[in-house]
């Protein structure tokens, strides 16, 4: 007799759980009959049935719910297009380093001949251009990203270095080091308030591969500093700029991927 209660609870359970998947469903005859015999099931069935129906809640939650929700709601504006972000980094990039460029001096414009001058602005442009473009499409999920995130700072470090050893004489180096290492510092020192501008642009966006973001916020940074010192400093040397000015460029890159990769670390540790 025990075996074939145990069997019936079974078959009692079963028809329970049916009901939260079909809502008003009826019970077998022979699930009534065993309900008559069984006290445990009895109850239990007594105690579903006098609940709410599964999967709605009572009128009072569901107030408090919705006054909850509506308190937390706040307006926003519509995210800009992925052409108007890049025109925003480029008008940062401009009106950071336009004034820089006005305080320290264009000792490096009056070395350059026409060719280099024009040159080197056709590839700082480019740069600055596709930056802006990778960093609009990183913050903005689901934009077509014609360059992928990874690649576009090495462009932009490959095509700057090559057009410096193109464009610009080899000559032998005078007091490479103490000549060279005021750039770096200075280059350095004004990357950091760049990376940081931009990234208050890029914060309002949902970037996905936070190295990659690091990577070509330190890159715009530091590019941002090389166009500074390649008009302001009076060494117009391919030597000196690719180490001493490409060497601004490549720290603020590496330095980008690591503090990104840090603080990505540090906000996912527990409190």
């Amino acid at each position: 007799m025990s075996v074939e209660l145990t069997s019936d609870c079974s078959v009692i359970d079963r028809e329970l759980d049916s009901r939260f998947d079909q809502h008003g469903s009826e019970l077998s005859e022979r699930a009534r009959q065993h309900l008559q015999e069984c006290q445990r099931c009895k109850k239990l069935y007594e105690w579903i049935t006098q609940e709410s129906p599964p999967g709605e809640a009572s009128p009072e939650l569901s107030g408090r719910i919705q006054g909850m929700l509506q308190s937390s709601l706040k307006p926003v504006s519509p995210r800009p297009s992925t052409r108007v972000l890049a025109v925003r980094f480029l008008s940062v990039f401009l009106l950071f380093a336009a004034p820089a460029i006005g305080m320290m001096g264009v000792a490096g414009l009056h070395q350059m001949g026409l060719p280099q001058m024009i040159g080197i602005t056709v590839v700082l442009a480019l740069g600055v251009a596709l930056l802006s473009m990778s960093l609009s499409w990183q913050m903005t999920p689901g934009s077509l990203q014609r360059i992928p995130p990874k690649t576009a700072a090495p462009i932009l470090t490959a095509g700057f270095l090559i057009g410096i050893a193109v464009l610009f004489p080899w000559r032998a180096p005078e007091a490479f080091l103490t000549t060279g290492w005021p750039c770096l510092k200075a280059g350095l020192m004004m990357a950091l308030p760049a990376a940081v501008l931009f990234w208050l642009l890029v914060r309002r966006g949902v970037a996905l591969n936070i190295g990659a973001l690091g990577a070509t916020l330190g890159a715009i940074a530091g590019l941002l500093s090389a166009t500074v010192l390649q008009f302001t400093c009076s060494l117009q040397e391919a030597g000196h700029l690719l180490v001493w000015h490409g060497g601004v460029l490549v720290a603020s890159t590496v330095l980008g991927v690591a503090i990104a990769r840090l603080v990505n670390r540090l906000s996912r540790e527990p409190a």
